[in-house]
């Protein structure tokens, strides 16, 4: 009986000191590295969506461009 109930003294200290184990018990499936279910949609590498929306920028601007240009002179002359 000691025994049980000096281990279950300690095992509360345990939590007290640790709360964050709680959490980490919780969380434990998505945290784990391993198979995790599949997404239905795949999602593109970020990378390659900040290059898309540069390049459409680019090409706007492109556009703008003359306009901006002559704006530009027309402020400096």
């Amino acid at each position: 009986m000691a025994g049980k109930a000096a281990q279950s003294v300690v095992k509360a200290v345990g939590e007290y000191q640790y709360p964050w184990h709680e959490k980490l018990a919780k969380y434990k499936v998505e945290l784990s590295k391993g198979e995790k279910e599949m997404r239905s949609k795949m999602k593109g590498h970020k990378c390659d969506r900040i290059a898309a929306e540069r390049r459409e920028n680019t090409a706007n601007l492109m556009q703008k461009m003359p306009e901006m240009l002559l704006a530009y002179k027309k402020r400096r002359w």
